[in-house]
């Protein structure tokens, strides 16, 4: 994002800027445009009341309107959106930016020094400078900065790191970039070491599909298995029927034998007196 340069203000200047049309990459605006609902979403599932907004002015000074300063992403605590605010003016907000990530561009020396001053001003609690173009051959350059805001100190860089990730204290989670080259993207993530990036919308949506479809399936494995079970116990059932009446056909046919005999036997006896 872009801190501008110091001038004096114009005695007729009574318009905030919303842009000084510097412009930015496509990589910038691609993390911030994936990290900002995603951001937004993970607060709001969390109970917490904020509002998350990306590359807007934040002016902090009114009687300089060049003093201002505009987050790739940030977060104010205490108010939610959707909001019309074009420009935040800091004088009028309840509460300082919470949090807020800077990610490095054309301007490696702004990005790296004069953006901090900006940052110290408006009372941010903690702010991540991230640089993509960071390499393990950069010698000046460093992948993560985490600046945090401590009693009687101010805004103090408390971690700067080559690593994929960082932890941060206000978002209680951690920050992970995750693929190469134009595909590089800023992650949300939990658990121990971030070991487990928080979904986007459209893989939470493809993840609410493949449980439905898995749902779908134990369900329809379920009504097989239920009339298979039916048709093991009709076939039992006949197979029961069958043997009962074979065993009363089998006790007939001996009750007959027997009577037979008993007649046969009776017979003859009456034939020998």
């Amino acid at each position: 994002m872009k801190a501008a340069a110091r001038r004096a203000p114009s005695a007729t200047e009574i318009v905030l800027p919303e842009t000084d049309h510097m412009g930015e990459s496509i990589l910038q605006a691609l993390i911030s445009e994936l990290l900002r609902p995603l951001l937004a979403r993970f607060l709001r599932d969390r109970g917490e009341r904020a509002f998350v907004g990306a590359d807007q002015f934040f002016y902090y000074d009114e009687d300089d309107v060049s003093r201002r300063i505009a987050p790739d992403v940030y977060v104010i605590p205490g108010i939610e959106g959707p909001r019309e605010e074009r420009v935040w003016r800091c004088w009028e907000l309840e509460a300082p930016p919470s949090f807020a990530l800077e990610i490095v561009g054309r301007d490696r020396a702004k990005d790296y020094e004069d953006v901090l001053i900006d940052y110290k001003a408006i009372g941010v609690r903690e702010l991540v400078v991230f640089d993509p173009d960071w390499t393990p051959r950069s010698r000046t350059r460093v992948r993560w900065q985490v600046w945090r805001r401590l009693k009687k100190r101010g805004l103090v860089c408390v971690l700067r790191s080559n690593e994929d990730r960082v932890e941060s204290s206000v978002l209680r989670c951690w920050l992970r970039l995750v693929g190469e080259g134009g595909d590089r993207r800023v992650r949300l993530a939990t658990g121990e070491h971030g070991v487990t990036l928080v979904p986007t919308d459209d893989e939470r949506a493809e993840q609410e599909r493949e449980r439905a479809e898995r749902e779908r399936e134990r369900a329809e494995r379920a009504q097989l298995e239920a009339e298979a079970a039916q048709v093991t116990a009709a076939q039992h059932s006949a197979n029961a029927e069958h043997e009962r009446a074979m065993r009363e056909a089998v006790e007939r046919e001996r009750d007959a034998l027997r009577a037979a005999l008993a007649a046969a036997t009776a017979s003859r006896r009456t034939k020998k007196k």
